[in-house]
């Protein structure tokens, strides 16, 4: 694994003769894809050429339709759920309030735990340049899916397969969850982002010497965690993933001790700020009661539901302690139940309908109400991505230890050993879009290389 990291340290000559015929058939430029040109004698484009340009245009081109036409959805509706709430949240540290939202009955603003702090902090300081309406917000979610790529790309480079970076990168652009959330203040395209760069920071510090790569990595995860508490238990799973790629057992526990220890060190001023809003100390967020109600209920828990308005009456940790009392009398009264709801709902997921389609259609003042009865728009998205998730989880018994398995089964263990037990739905499994696509991706190739690998010996 570990000759499968870009060796830094060696010449780009010593690399390339040292790589084996396979490998240089994947990095090496081809020499079929160019030709002369008879007039200036510089390299022309052959059609292959022109036709992978074609293709990058095509999927350039159909993730900007994606995003235009949910732009077109949203122009003028009202937000809902936790889009709403974000905005509130930027509105609020906008004007000097500090991270609130109104209090019981509509009251005065009132300090709240109830929603991590990095989206609302990055939408307010965009507030400040811009006001945040649905093209404010598709211009800074394209940006951050465009980062994501870019990202994704760089983590497959570095597991040794550059001839998928542009393609995963522009199938991670048009994958429809992501596409149709742009002009959403939602907080899934940020969390994969962010994820991505850990990891990719991981990855650099396994090849190269100093601190610096694993202080950034410590730096985004932080960050990670205090945009989507519910994925922390992924970290140390996807940091035991990439273990084999460093040099050293010693290696990879220096650069993931050094990691922990900023990550630490980025979540301290929440901690203090909660300690001193609340007078106790709040890790996450003040909202895992509700979470674990919601999880439990027995419509399922895929789906938010609206708490009595007596729970909010003495606060949000009043309400939390209610929200969690609640959830463990549903759970006693029928653990098999509670059990079994919470098992069928990550393989339920694949088949209910897409969380950022159902935003938009049935926002108030949809310019299109009649998309709200279309079946296919709202479901096609979902079976698109199942397919992409069979082709994974073939995969994971195909290729079993392969790095990108690895990264996979990290986040099957983070949602069956953690997440399914709270509220979940088709949009709490989007951060394992990366690695559903590298290890489908890495399937789909597998005999193609295979097959270079002979023609090359």
């Amino acid at each position: 694994p570990r000759a499968s990291l870009a060796p830094h340290r060696a010449s780009a000559h010593h690399a390339a003769t040292a790589r084996s015929p396979a490998a240089r058939v994947a990095v090496d430029p081809p020499t079929s894809g160019i030709r002369a040109s008879a007039v200036s004698g510089r390299p022309a484009l052959t059609d292959v050429s022109r036709r992978h340009f074609a293709w990058i245009a095509i999927a350039l081109g159909l993730a900007l339709a994606m995003r235009l036409f949910a732009l077109y959805l949203a122009a003028g509706v009202q937000h809902f759920g936790d889009p709403y709430n974000y905005i509130r949240l930027a509105n609020a540290l906008a004007e000097g309030q500090g991270l609130a939202l109104p209090g019981p009955a509509h009251g005065p603003s009132a300090p709240t735990a109830l929603f991590p702090p990095v989206l609302p902090m990055l939408l307010a300081g965009v507030g400040l340049v811009a006001p945040l309406t649905a093209l404010t917000l598709t211009i800074v979610n394209t940006a951050i899916d465009v980062a994501a790529a870019l990202l994704l790309g760089r983590l497959v480079k570095q597991l040794g397969r550059p001839d998928l970076a542009i393609p995963l990168g522009l199938f991670y652009l048009v994958w429809p969850s992501i596409a149709f959330m742009a002009p959403l203040a939602y907080k899934e395209g940020l969390v994969i982002a962010l994820l991505l760069a850990s990891l990719v920071a991981l990855l650099e510090q396994a090849s190269r010497g100093g601190v610096r790569w694993a202080l950034l990595s410590g730096l985004t995860a932080g960050a990670l965690i205090l945009t989507q508490p519910g994925i922390a238990p992924l970290l140390p799973l996807a940091f035991v993933a990439l273990a084999p790629c460093f040099a050293t057992r010693g290696a990879w526990f220096r650069a993931s001790l050094i990691a922990a220890a900023v990550t630490l060190l980025v979540m301290l001023p929440w901690w203090v700020r909660n300690a001193i809003a609340f007078g106790q100390f709040i890790p996450f967020t003040s909202s895992g009661g509700l979470s674990l109600w919601v999880g439990a209920h027995p419509s399922g828990g895929m789906q938010w539901q609206l708490p009595p308005p007596e729970w909010g009456q003495g606060g949000e940790l009043a309400a939390e302690r209610s929200a969690g009392g609640a959830a463990w009398q549903v759970i006693a009264a029928d653990p098999l139940g509670y059990l079994q709801r919470c098992l069928a709902k990550f393989p339920a997921s694949w088949f209910k309908s897409n969380w950022a389609i159902d935003q938009l259609v049935f926002a108030g003042g949809q310019p299109w109400p009649a998309l709200a009865r279309s079946q296919l728009l709202r479901f096609a998205p979902t079976l698109v991505e199942l397919l992409a998730a069979i082709l994974a989880v073939i995969g994971l018994f195909r290729l079993p230890r392969s790095i990108p398995a690895r990264l996979l089964w990290a986040c099957l263990a983070q949602i069956m050993v953690f997440a399914i037990w709270f509220e979940f739905s088709e949009r709490h499994r989007l951060f394992m879009t990366p690695f559903i696509l590298i290890l489908a991706a890495t399937l789909l190739t597998a005999e193609h290389r295979r097959r270079s690998s002979l023609d090359g010996a």
